[in-house]
């Protein structure tokens, strides 16, 4: 077993991936792990500490800076990418609160537009499905994510709302002929009153195991959540909302999601736009 110091004050960016399997000492900064594939408490090569002696050091020296706390609910791609930009700016504690999985589906090559509400459900999409199904038909994205996700893959879009949310895609598309909606096995019902929608879920939004290295601890100036899962899944997994009472204000990456935080009796603000680069924007202008 081998010692790696970490300076807590080292931007996530500088820090390595390590494949190998770790373990940590008590305090040591969760955005650490972000970057750690296998975290093992009983078996593990490396051991992560925040003294100044190891085998293998990463030091940073750099002014002390009093920066807002930032509770950060998402996935952990989403987590590692936004920490890597703003953690010189805010002291972000991440929560590693969604996994996505494929499930099972079967498409119907019947239909005259195909709707995909999230980069999600391309990417899950054509792990089963050829491009070639798409040829024939005009396509709608929910989110410029998505929209791009699709346009990589060579595809040109024939409508994307303004709005990233599925009402606004709702009213554009009641009278355009027979709909695939390609989404989440949990998704917005608003799809349901179109008599000419079928659904078909590709992907589920889980509870990721690694989220107990993740339980947030302390007092908090903003809470971040990505979605409703990005709350929820934490309730879920330790029990209580005892961790909203310890956050100061709560924003949401959209409508949605505020909707679902403000039904569990909570308050939240929302950015302009429905994006988590305009949530942290959001944060930085009213500190």
């Amino acid at each position: 077993m081998r010692r790696i110091s970490v300076s807590g004050s080292l931007p996530l960016k500088f820090f390595p991936t390590i494949k190998s399997s770790v373990w940590f000492e008590d305090g040591f900064e969760r955005k650490f792990l972000l970057k750690c594939n296998n975290i093992d408490e009983n078996s593990y090569d490396y051991f992560l500490t925040h003294s100044l002696e190891g085998d293998i050091e990463f030091l940073y020296k750099s002014a002390k800076l009093d920066k807002p706390k930032i509770l950060f609910s998402a996935n952990i791609d989403d987590l590692i990418r936004y920490t890597e930009i703003y953690d010189d700016r805010l002291d972000i504690f991440p929560v590693e609160s969604m996994e996505f999985r494929a499930v099972d589906f079967i498409i119907d090559s019947r239909a005259d537009w195909v709707v995909f509400t999230s980069k999600r459900a391309v990417e899950f999409f054509f792990k089963k499905v050829s491009v070639r199904f798409l040829c024939d038909k005009k396509l709608a994205a929910v989110g410029d994510k998505t929209a791009y996700a699709l346009m990589e893959k060579g595809f040109k879009l024939d409508y994307v709302p303004e709005e990233f949310y599925g009402s606004s895609l709702v009213e554009f598309l009641k009278d355009k002929g027979k709909l695939l909606v390609i989404t989440a096995a949990k998704y917005n019902k608003i799809y349901d009153e179109l008599d000419n929608v079928t659904v078909v879920p590709v992907y589920e939004n889980v509870i990721p195991e690694r989220i107990k290295y993740f339980e947030p601890i302390g007092q908090f100036d903003f809470g971040l959540f990505s979605s409703p899962s990005a709350f929820w899944h934490i309730k879920e997994a330790f029990g209580s909302y005892g961790f909203v009472e310890r956050i100061k204000r709560i924003v949401a990456i959209g409508k949605t999601t505020k909707s679902y935080i403000e039904s569990c009796g909570f308050e939240a603000e929302v950015p302009s736009r429905a994006t988590i680069d305009d949530m942290f924007k959001y944060v930085l202008d009213l500190i």
